[in-house]
């Protein structure tokens, strides 16, 4: 907030703020022009509310951009990992960044919020890993460090193995010997 603060400074009508997309009353109603939110309508408990909390905030022709993803391999290659060493499907995480990625679901949800004219449009991207094979495995579970330290270094050498087993699966070699994660997607709504 504080770097977004000092870059709008020059703007008057511009405020950065952190807040609880279920919870947002300290805004009054009709208040805000435009709301973005990048990749976080995925992880309120209930996302209904969050979005008429948007809508009972924006302003009458006001804007919400906000941003799902769609389809991220890293999450998929720290299953695999995650599986190899549990020696079973790990269990579903508790806050689930796919929980919007479902074709039309977002839409949905904005729709029977009370949002018009929503439009929506996907952009893939790609994750590089370099060509450093260290850098590409701690690139490749740095989402599962924490939890790969508790099972020690047993934990960890099962996990580099699964990591190299399956990593084929979701990466491409660039030209120049890069290791690269093509089809990362996302939706801008």
């Amino acid at each position: 907030v504080a770097a977004a603060s000092k870059a709008t400074a020059i703007l008057p009508n511009v405020t950065a703020a952190v807040a609880d997309s279920q919870y947002l009353h300290s805004f009054r109603d009709s208040s805000v022009d435009v709301v973005t939110c990048c990749y976080g309508y995925m992880f309120p408990s209930d996302k209904e509310r969050a979005l008429r909390e948007t809508l009972r905030v924006l302003k009458p022709g006001g804007l919400l951009v906000a941003t799902t993803w769609d389809r991220v391999d890293i999450l998929k290659i720290a299953r695999d990992v995650m599986e190899a060493v549990l020696g079973e499907a790990p269990p579903p995480p508790p806050l689930n960044p796919m929980s919007l990625s479902e074709e039309g679901l977002f839409s949905e949800m904005l729709t029977a919020a009370g949002f018009t004219d929503v439009e929506q449009r996907t952009s893939t991207y790609p994750f590089n890993f370099g060509v450093d094979r260290d850098f590409q495995f701690k690139v490749g579970t740095l989402l599962l460090r924490e939890k790969l330290d508790s099972f020690g270094e047993g934990g960890w050498k099962k996990a580099e193995a699964a990591f190299w087993a399956n990593i084929d699966k979701y990466t491409v070699i660039s030209k120049n010997g890069d290791m690269v994660m093509p089809s990362n997607t996302f939706r801008l709504t």
